[in-house]
């Protein structure tokens, strides 16, 4: 099943990325798709804790947490390959500034901060289940309640702080269409020059 998800999720992501970046801009879209994506994500933990969500072992309770998935999925990757997008472009805004185009520099740049990240998130989910007492090598039936209830209290939060620092940083990004437009113009009279 989740390979399929997968599927419909990347599907997803490229219907609403094209349309999102053109509707709002490239920003725009991939701050609204954010807020959006870490909405969704968040909810089945949240309906949880709320006593909303079907109880373990309940039929209804796997097609609820696929189709959030497959949703939250299907917006985070329209909201990276937006991102991807808003990359290439600072390297053409780069290119104009410095004369030298440093694509490599760039997505080196962004492959390093995206390892650090990763790091520092093993490192807070390994924090988080120390303090929740969280039991190593248990079976799920096994886990407390307690324990359960205390990860997924502080487990929302952590992601939400996350995800808001990065939406934060994203919300200094300033080039928009008609600047990228510009850019292209100024490297192409350029390279058309010393041809």
């Amino acid at each position: 099943y989740w390979t399929l998800l997968v599927v419909i999720s990347a599907l997803m992501g490229l219907l609403i990325a094209p349309r999102a970046s053109k509707r709002w801009g490239k920003k725009g879209a991939a701050l609204r798709l954010g807020v959006l994506a870490f909405t969704v994500q968040p909810l089945p933990v949240l309906f949880r804790l709320m006593g909303w969500m079907p109880e373990n072992g309940d039929p209804l309770l796997f097609p609820i947490l696929a189709t959030v998935n497959t949703i939250d999925l299907g917006l985070i990757i329209a909201m990276q390959a937006i991102f991807f997008s808003m990359l290439a472009d600072l390297v053409e805004h780069s290119e104009v500034k410095t004369g030298r185009r440093n694509e490599g520099v760039f997505f080196s740049a962004l492959t390093f901060i995206r390892k650090t990240t990763q790091g520092i998130g093993a490192f807070v989910a390994g924090l988080i289940l120390q303090a929740v007492a969280f039991p190593q090598g248990a079976a799920p039936a096994e886990v407390p309640t307690e324990s359960v209830l205390q990860l997924g209290t502080l487990l929302v939060p952590s992601q939400w702080v996350l995800w808001g620092v990065m939406l934060v940083a994203l919300a200094y990004y300033r080039l928009d269409r008609a600047q990228h437009q510009s850019n292209l113009i100024a490297i192409q009279s350029r390279d058309s020059r010393s041809v």
